[in-house]
C-alpha cells in the first residue's frame, strides 16, 4: 500500500501545484488525498507498527498515537472518497457553470458522511456498514453516471477525449472500491478485498501518467496541452505586436476624421450619414478594445464586465454587418431586453462571428433569424440561417481549435467558434450548434441571469 499512498498523494500535489484555482482540480486532488489516506492507514497497520515493535520503540504513548492516526486516516478514506468523487463529477460536468446549487449541494452531501459518526459500528467493523452503504453506493454510482453524461454532452471533440480519459482513470477504481470497501463487507462479511484496490489504483496511475504525456490529464493538461497549441498560436499572433502600432495610428485617424465629418454633416441634419459615421466610430472603438485584450489571448481571457442589454448588442452587430448581408432577409424576434453582466467587446466578437458565419453559409441569399428569449433562470440567443448546413462529422469538430469548414479562405484560421465557445464559457454560459446538410444551422447561446457571474 505504500506505492498507493505515494502515487495518489504525488498526483494530488502535482494537480494542485499545476492549477490550484480550478474547483475541478481541487476536487480531484481531494479524491487522490482521501484515497491515499486509506493507503496511509494500511501502511501504519501493516508496516510502521510492526517495524517499531521490532526496534523496541513501540511504547504505550506511541501505540495510542498510531492507533488514533490509523483510525483517522481510515475514516478519511471511507467517508471522504465517495463525497469528493461525487462533488468532482458534479463540478466537472460541462453544464456545471449554469448550476447555481453547486455550493449548497457541497454542504448538503456532506451531511450523510457527518451523520455516520453518530452510528455505532458492529464489533470488529471499522465503520457502521449498515448505514454507510446507503449513502456511499448512490454517491459513487451517481458520480460515474455524471462523468459519462458529461462526456456525452461535451461538443468539443478534444475535450471529450480528455473526459473519456478521466472516466477511464476514475470510474473503474471507484466502482471496484464500491464493492471491496462497502458492498462486500456490508452484505457478505468479506473485509480483506480492499487490499486488491492497489492493483486497480496502479492501473489508474498508469492512465494518468500516460495521458499526461499524450493528451494531458485535468490540471496537468495545461502545461502539456498548451505546448501543442502554442506553436500555432504564436504563428498567428506573432505579428500582433508589429501590427498594434500601425493599427492604433490608423484607428486614431478614423476617429479623428469621423468626428470632424459628423460635426460638419450634422448641420443640415443628414440623419443617415450621421448614423453611418456613428457605426464607423463604434467599430473603431471596438478595435481599440480588442487590441488591449488580444495580448492575453494565448493565455487567459480576462473579462471587463458591465451591465449590458443583449438586444442592443445584437442590434449593433446587425447594423455593422448589414452591408454584407446581400439578398439576406433578417428577422429579429426579441422577446426581452436580455439584461446581463458581461464583457461588451467580447460578446460583440462572439455575435459578429456567429452572424458572419450564418451569412457566409448563404452565398445565394436566404433567411437569417435572430431570436432573444428568456426563462426563469437563463437568457437565450438563437441565430439561425437557411444555408448549406453541416454533416455530423463537421458538427462534432465545430468547436475544435484550428478546425474550419472554410478551406477556400486564406485568412481563415479556424479559431472563430473555438474562441466563441471559450468566451461564452467564461461568462458561465453554454453554446450549442444544431445543423443538417441542406437545412441550415442554428446556434444557441445561453447566459445565466446572474450579475457578475463570469470569471475574471
Amino acid at each position: 500500500m505504500l506505492f498507493v499512498l505515494i502515487g495518489l498523494w504525488t498526483i494530488g500535489l502535482l494537480l494542485l501545484v499545476t492549477d490550484p484555482r480550478r474547483p475541478t482540480t481541487r476536487w480531484i486532488a481531494s479524491i487522490a488525498f482521501t484515497g491515499g489516506s486509506g493507503g496511509l492507514s494500511a501502511v501504519i497497520h501493516d508496516q510502521l507498527t510492526p517495524y517499531l515493535f521490532e526496534q523496541g520503540w513501540l511504547t504505550e504513548p506511541v501505540i495510542r498515537i498510531l492507533d488514533n492516526a490509523e483510525v483517522i486516516f481510515s475514516l478519511t478514506c471511507y467517508y471522504g472518497l465517495p463525497y469528493t468523487f461525487v462533488m468532482f463529477s458534479v463540478m466537472y460536468h460541462p453544464n456545471a457553470a449554469l448550476w447555481r446549487w453547486k455550493r449548497p449541494l457541497a454542504w448538503l452531501l456532506i451531511l450523510p458522511a457527518a451523520a455516520s459518526f453518530a452510528f455505532d459500528s458492529a464489533p470488529g467493523d471499522p465503520i457502521p456498514y449498515h448505514y454507510v452503504i446507503f449513502w456511499t453506493a448512490p454517491y459513487i454510482v451517481y458520480g460515474i453516471a455524471m462523468l459519462l453524461h458529461g462526456a456525452i454532452k461535451e461538443r468539443n471533440t478534444f475535450l471529450r477525449k480528455l473526459r473519456m480519459l478521466t472516466i477511464l482513470a476514475a470510474a473503474p477504481t471507484l466502482f471496484f472500491a464500491l464493492f471491496t470497501m462497502y458492498v462486500l463487507p456490508a452484505f457478505f462479511g468479506i473485509y480483506e478485498w480492499w487490499r486488491y484496490n492497489a492493483a486497480v489504483i496502479g492501473f489508474t496511475l498508469a492512465v494518468i501518467l500516460l495521458s499526461s504525456f499524450r493528451y494531458g490529464f485535468m490540471g496537468l493538461q495545461i502545461s502539456i496541452r498548451n505546448q501543442k497549441l502554442d506553436y500555432t498560436l504564436r504563428a498567428i499572433t506573432s505579428g500582433t505586436s508589429i501590427l498594434n502600432h500601425a493599427i492604433k495610428n490608423d484607428v486614431g485617424k478614423i476617429r479623428l476624421f469621423s468626428e470632424k465629418i459628423k460635426s460638419e454633416a450634422a448641420q443640415p441634419d443628414p440623419q443617415q450619414l450621421v448614423k453611418d459615421i456613428e457605426v464607423i466610430m463604434y467599430a473603431s472603438q471596438h478595435i481599440y478594445d480588442m487590441i488591449y485584450r488580444i495580448q492575453g489571448q494565448t493565455q487567459e481571457v480576462v473579462l471587463h464586465q458591465e451591465e449590458l442589454k443583449l438586444s442592443v448588442l445584437l442590434d449593433h452587430c446587425l447594423i455593422m454587418l448589414e452591408p454584407g448581408f446581400l439578398n439576406i432577409e433578417i428577422v429579429k424576434d426579441f422577446r426581452c431586453e436580455g439584461v446581463t453582466w458581461a464583457d461588451r467587446a467580447q460578446l460583440i466578437e462572439v455575435f459578429t462571428n456567429v452572424l458572419t458565419n450564418a451569412a457566409e453559409a448563404m452565398p445565394q441569399g436566404g433567411l437569417l433569424t435572430v431570436k432573444l428569449t428568456e426563462t426563469k433562470r437563463n437568457l437565450a440567443v438563437e441565430i439561425k440561417d437557411t444555408g448549406t448546413g453541416m454533416d455530423k462529422r463537421q458538427l462534432k469538430r465545430i468547436f475544435d481549435p484550428f478546425y474550419t469548414t472554410k478551406s477556400g479562405k486564406k485568412l481563415n484560421f479556424g479559431l472563430g467558434l473555438s474562441y466563441c465557445y471559450n468566451i461564452i464559457q467564461k461568462h458561465k454560459g453554454s453554446m450549442g450548434v444544431d445543423s443538417k446538410p441542406g437545412l441550415g444551422t442554428s446556434v444557441f447561446i445561453h447566459f445565466p441571469k446572474k450579475k457578475g457571474g463570469a470569471e475574471g
